[in-house]
């Protein structure tokens, strides 16, 4: 009789009933500002292409400038993204750019997961050389 008016005592319930939830409170949190951090790189990597573009057009096709001014955009925005490579199609004065880079995942420790890959993804853009 005794351990069935302890089964019933609701004491300290609310405790664990939070104590239950905060891991999965966390975990939709790091979800969510995974996802933030996914569309800031999406925004970046589509400026970055546009600012290439833009010295590509003038420098009349210098691949070699072109790829510098992409890593230097890409390496000062951060939001663990990395520069992967850049790709010009160029069909007389017509181009397309291709902006490839990767995106790191945020709250995964590669302690706890060894090595995750990176999330690669691109951008690309079309336009045409100035003279």
């Amino acid at each position: 009789m005794e351990v069935t008016k302890q089964l019933q005592n609701e004491e300290g319930s609310a405790t664990i009933e939070f104590l239950a939830m905060v891991p999965l409170v966390f975990f939709i949190m790091m979800v969510f500002w995974q996802f933030l951090v996914a569309g800031y790189a999406v925004m970046v990597a589509q400026s970055a292409v546009n600012e290439v573009a833009k010295t590509y057009a003038t420098t009349g096709g210098d691949y070699y400038e072109t790829e510098l001014v992409a890593r230097e955009l890409i390496d000062d925005a951060g939001g663990n993204l990395s520069f992967d490579s850049i790709v010009p199609t160029r069909s007389g004065k017509n181009f397309e750019l291709t902006l490839h880079v990767k995106l790191d995942l945020v709250f995964v420790p590669d302690k706890y997961v060894g090595s995750l890959p990176d999330i690669p993804f691109s951008r690309s853009i079309n336009s045409r050389v100035m003279d």
